[in-house]
């Protein structure tokens, strides 16, 4: 079964640009990566997404045809701030990951040479230090971190092909982003298969996923998913609703955390996580793994507050927005109804809008606050307590924010929602250690060097399989 992902990769030649940068330069796997902003307002205006706004003439059209255009307003990015500060970590620490990994450099051959052996019986040079990053992006459900890392991974979901560097052979395949989501309640294991399985979807003529399958244990997969992600030169593996992770709500947190340590240090891949803050609580119980996780940034998506520069910008960018036959100037009478009907969360903010026009197109046609409060009693009782708990400001009603929305099914797809009831298409196996729930201790802190890992001999027998120095064309 192939993966499906959101984005089609397509396939480019490798086009290599000097980034002035002196560890970056001389490194063909990050010359050949998009170009980097040169300021952060230049990330910021690559990230936001405007569509056209509605002319007089659509203003006139057909009850049904405003209608359908509200559709427009989804595509609609706002720039949020704190866009700008996750956007500059993410392009410094995509490319941070290739830097120890570069292609050229014979301490790098030998690692590479090391994770090809697939048994663990080489081990990776004492003077190879990985510089891959780890970094969080943590916000309750709407608040615009999976909308982030969407708008700033586009350029990036490409397959680079390498024929040769400077005159010299070097015939590769690069995949600078690889993405992965987590069904609710979603094992280890899965995370894991899915890992190749989006690989083998992406490049279309390997097979990776089928020769993990057999795999039982954790430290066996640790070393093919290192393999996979030298051969395929992968940049940065995001990983989002990682708090709908079933190990990681438990004592087995520790496997998890343990993995995206060899994930980081072995395989030299930059790991981006982004969850809801059920999610911090996981990951502060190991502090080694903690330190690895946030080296490259945490990036907290918070609701907007009323009155605040934020929520009032976020208001006037979407009320230009309106397909209303008679469309009012956006009043403080107005956005304080829009705020109480949505509790100053993004994805609400942007839904009460929506729903709002739906409403009056056809009838009033027009958006004021009784169609903002029409929708919080009728269109979106089913989240008022979630709003209720946003409104309060209140941790403890916060904490429970994402288990509030699980009765809102009717509008968990408006709000790109992805906790709750998401379920696996098939049966989810987990690892033999942890189907085995023995009690887990913390793993001490090693030396600089990724540790060769120790893997049973059954193991070794079971899921012995061969895989390519280099990933054909």
């Amino acid at each position: 079964m192939r993966a499906r992902t959101d984005t089609l990769y397509i396939s480019i030649p490798a086009t290599y640009r000097p980034t002035g940068v002196s560890d970056f330069d001389g490194n063909p796997f990050i010359e050949a990566l998009p170009p980097m902003e040169e300021s952060k307002n230049a990330i910021l205006s690559r990230l936001q997404n405007y569509p056209l706004t509605p002319t007089k003439s659509e203003l006139k059209k057909g009850e049904i045809i405003r209608a359908a255009e509200l559709g427009r307003i989804r595509t609609l990015v706002y720039p949020f701030a704190e866009y700008q500060r996750a956007g500059m970590n993410l392009t410094l620490n995509i490319r941070e990951a290739y830097v120890a990994r570069n292609p050229l450099n014979p301490v790098d051959m030998q690692r590479r040479l090391a994770i090809a052996s697939g048994d663990g019986e080489f081990a990776i040079p004492n003077n190879w230090v990985s510089t891959a990053k780890g970094q969080t992006l943590i916000g309750i459900s709407g608040s615009g971190k999976t909308t982030f890392a969407t708008a700033f991974s586009l350029p990036y979901q490409i397959v680079i092909e390498h024929r040769e560097y400077k005159g010299k052979p070097l015939v590769c395949r690069q995949i600078p982003w690889v993405n992965l989501r987590m069904a609710h309640d979603a094992t280890l294991k899965s995370l894991c298969l899915q890992f190749f399985e989006v690989v083998d979807g992406i490049l279309g003529n390997t097979n990776f996923y089928r020769q993990a399958r057999s795999v039982s244990g954790i430290a066996r997969m640790s070393l093919l998913m290192a393999h996979v992600a030298t051969v395929a030169s992968v940049g940065v593996i995001f990983v989002d609703e990682l708090q709908n992770l079933k190990a990681a709500k438990g004592g087995n947190a520790v496997f998890v955390l343990n993995l995206f340590s060899e994930i980081i240090e072995r395989a030299g891949v930059t790991l981006v996580i982004a969850g809801t803050p059920a999610l911090e609580t996981v990951v502060s119980q190991n502090v080694r793994n903690l330190r690895k996780l946030g080296s490259g940034g945490d990036s907290h998506f918070v609701q907007m507050k009323y009155g605040d520069i934020e929520f009032n910008s976020f208001c006037e960018t979407y009320w230009d927005y309106q397909f209303v036959a008679k469309p009012l100037k956006l009043s403080d009478d107005i956005k304080r109804a829009w705020f109480d009907a949505s509790g100053g969360n993004p994805a609400f903010t942007a839904l009460a809008f929506m729903l709002a026009q739906r409403n009056e197109i056809g009838g009033r046609e027009t958006v004021d606050r009784a169609a903002f409060e029409r929708v919080a009693r009728y269109d979106m009782a089913s989240l008022q307590p979630a709003i209720a708990a946003l409104l309060s400001g209140d941790p403890a009603a916060l904490a429970v924010f994402d288990d509030l929305l699980s009765g809102a099914e009717p509008l968990r797809s408006l709000i790109a929602w992805k906790g709750g009831t998401d379920q696996p298409t098939a049966k989810e196996e987990e690892f033999q250690e942890l189907e085995k729930q023995e009690p887990v201790e913390e793993r001490k802190p090693q030396r600089k060097k990724p540790a060769k890992p120790v893997i049973p001999k059954k193991e070794k027998e079971e899921a012995k399989v061969t895989l390519p120095m280099e990933i054909p064309f």
